[in-house]
């Protein structure tokens, strides 16, 4: 936004060199990014945030020039600068009014106002100014506008922008005769209802626009742009002059929607000042009769006409603590008259109650009234403490899930896996690419760019992504974890829940040395979340064929503990590793972390080292491949307790020897009792009864 400060002087005396000024300013929050030289007066181009819609006009400029340099704020209604007075006689001479002009104004219908949508239009001010004369505006209103970077066009509009840039209050002039039977109505469109702007592009409206309508069709999009057909032209006399508060939310979402933006939606979005509709209204209406010749007829005030200043509780002892340094009574009491606030204190004056402005609506609680503190008394004035605290004992209790999920991160690591954080947000190109139903996830309702449109049903899509960026960049191979929310459909429902995952993710060399490279595999990956799953549980996993989308045919399986399925596991289809140009395998797992910790132990176990040897004995089975390993392991150990204390797989064969469909797996059993050494007669009796049982069960053959 650009401010001339010859305007902004004729609100409040600046004494301050331009530079001083904008570094004082600056300072303050309004950043002044440089100042800009226009026929020898200087313009200061400032970035307003959308917090401080205030700041959006030159009054409110010169209100926080006024605040910070101790200066009284001079009203504008009424005040005439030397310019003025000299060039008013420029203007177009007003048209001599007929004899009877008198009782036209008398006699004529006064307008018809109406607020339909009171959510989207909380006041609404119509002026009838009468016998206006369309021509160019004084030169010294036009070289503000200019200024401000606005075009002059003549009188009336120009004198609508001025106001604008004046107050931060968008106006709207109509022409009276053209608006259908006198009358206004704000209301929300009908749906595909047309109109076409003043940018002249024909538009069709949603039933959620908020509208100006005459009594047959709208003639503006509130709060935004003007309609053809009713806008201010050289043939106008009478003027409808419009002063409005929209909802900033609803101009906000038309102004999107519709792609279209102006000075007016620029400020409604943000929020106008309910108390200067009528000021800037008055304001606006006195520049036309003194400037364009007309008479005000006719004024119509809709609406909520009343407003209720926020009061905010501040306590004098927390401003200290929060500024680290005292500040006393009266310096809070002068701050605060500064901004236009009412202060009251309570008998100790421990307490203040601060009444904010109509025009501060970030003002909301005592943290906005202690910045406002600091801000306007400098933040250079604060003195530089080491901050004090008083350590108190923590009375919540501890997060105990937290924790879970902290120590299942440093077991990933410590097994050797780099920690990945990556996107929550995807696009639907990831999703089809991963074989995920795009009607299925959950999409944002407003996304900012449509890479990121979706939140992410699995953390495949991200991993992928990080896999290809470091084997493309040279790495042989890649071990990866991830902990983060996916969000995901619920069975038979439409909502959708969002839950922790682990991501496990391998590919290309596991281990490499001078003499032999070991490819990362499937049973890398499922060491892996065993040793995860042990430690953090203490159960063994037990794994089961599946058919996953994302999977390569036959190498997926279903992931469960104690019987309670908390995963999957599988190698990622070559069709979606070859688009991305990886040309090694890719093996995937995803775990739930809520299951994990649900089954998480209450206290780690411990043995002490044995005293007594162990005896071990093999154990060689002819197996049907449809058996899982892992239920032929339990029952191994369930039936060898408690003296079987280890088994281990230590051959797998299938071959010439063995049947078709059949496999043969060793095992290696050691026996122990903590307290005495076993004998043979006791470790045979053990070992043969796992055999038999393992016969009776699976129908093995021993061998």
């Amino acid at each position: 936004m650009k401010i001339p400060l010859e305007w902004l002087k004729e609100y409040v005396p600046i004494r301050l060199k331009p530079e001083a000024l904008a570094h004082r300013l600056t300072m303050a929050g309004l950043e002044v990014t440089g100042i800009e030289q226009v026929d020898g007066g200087p313009i200061f181009d400032v970035e307003i945030t959308p917090n401080r819609a205030d700041w959006l006009s030159i009054i409110g400029v010169a209100r926080e020039v006024a605040a910070l340099t101790g200066q009284r704020l001079k009203p504008p209604l009424g005040h005439k600068t030397q310019d003025t007075r000299h060039e008013k006689s420029k203007t177009r001479p007003t048209p001599p009014r007929p004899a009877d002009d008198k009782s036209r104004g008398e006699h004529a219908p006064r307008p018809i106002i109406r607020i339909e949508d009171h959510h989207g239009c909380s006041r609404y001010i119509g002026r009838v100014i009468e016998g206006v004369a369309i021509g160019p505006s004084p030169a010294w209103m036009q070289r503000r506008l200019l200024a401000c970077g606005a075009r002059p066009i003549n009188t009336i509009v120009d004198i609508t922008n001025y106001v604008l840039f004046e107050y931060g209050q968008p106006l709207h002039a109509f022409d009276l005769q053209r608006l259908a039977q006198r009358t206004i109505i704000v209301r929300r469109a009908q749906v595909a209802e047309p109109i076409t702007t003043l940018d002249g592009v024909a538009r069709k409206l949603a039933a959620d626009v908020l509208v100006i309508a005459d009594a047959r069709h709208p003639v503006a999009v509130a709060g935004i742009m003007g309609g053809v057909g009713s806008e201010v032209t050289a043939q106008t006399t009478d003027i409808l002059l419009e002063s409005a508060c929209f909802d900033p939310w609803m101009i906000r979402r038309t102004a999107r929607s519709l792609g279209l933006v102006s000075e007016s939606s620029y400020r409604f979005e943000r929020g106008v000042d309910p108390m200067g509709v009528e000021a800037a209204s008055i304001r606006a209406a006195r520049l036309m009769q003194e400037l364009a010749g007309g008479t005000e007829t006719a004024v119509q005030d809709v609406g909520t006409t009343t407003f209720k200043r926020t009061t905010i509780a501040l306590d004098v002892a927390r401003v200290t603590q929060l500024l680290g340094a005292p500040i006393s009574v009266p310096t809070l009491r002068t701050t605060f008259a500064r901004l236009s606030c009412h202060v009251a204190s309570d008998a100790s004056g421990a307490s203040l109650r601060v009444a904010v402005p109509s025009f501060r609506r970030d003002l909301t609680q005592d943290v906005d009234l202690i910045e406002e503190v600091v801000r306007v008394t400098g933040y250079e004035h604060v003195p530089a403490l080491l901050p004090t605290t008083t350590l108190r004992q923590p009375q919540a209790a501890p997060d105990h899930a937290h924790e879970q999920t902290h120590a299942l991160r440093e077991r990933c690591a410590g097994l050797g896996l780099t920690e990945a954080v990556t996107w929550s947000l995807i696009s639907e190109s990831d999703l089809a690419r991963c074989r995920c139903d795009a009607t299925r996830a959950a999409r944002l309702a407003n996304p900012l760019s449509q890479d990121h449109a979706y939140l992410r049903p699995t953390l495949l899509v991200g991993l992928l992504d990080v896999v290809r960026r470091n084997l493309t960049q040279g790495a042989l191979g890649v071990r990866l974890f991830e902990i983060g929310h996916v969000t995901q459909s619920v069975l038979g429902q439409e909502d959708r829940a969002e839950c922790a995952h682990l991501g496990v993710i391998l590919s290309g060399l596991w281990a490499r040395d001078w003499q032999t490279k070991t490819p990362a595999d499937f049973f890398r990956l499922k060491g892996l979340i065993t040793s995860i799953a042990q430690h953090t549980t203490g159960a063994i996993l037990q794994m089961s064929p599946a058919s996953l989308a994302w999977a390569e045919p036959g190498q997926s399986a279903d992931i469960a503990i104690d019987g309670r399925p908390v995963g999957v596991a599988a190698q990622v289809a070559r069709h979606i590793t070859r688009p991305l140009d990886l040309e090694e395998d890719v093996w995937f797992a995803e775990l739930s972390v809520p299951a994990l910790l649900a089954l998480t132990r209450a206290t780690p176990h411990a043995h002490a080292p044995a005293t007594f040897p162990p005896v071990k004995r093999d154990l060689s089975l002819i197996i049907d491949h449809t058996i899982p390993f892992a239920a032929l392991h339990q029952v191994m150990r369930e039936t060898g307790r408690p003296l079987a204390t280890i088994i281990e797989l230590i051959d797998r064969y299938a071959g010439k020897q063995i049947p078709a469909g059949k496999t043969s797996l060793t095992f290696s059993i050691e026996y122990r009792d903590p307290a005495r050494t076993l004998t043979a007669a006791e470790v045979d009796a053990v070992h043969q009864r796992i055999g038999q049982t393992l016969m009776t069960r699976f129908g093995v053959t021993l061998r």
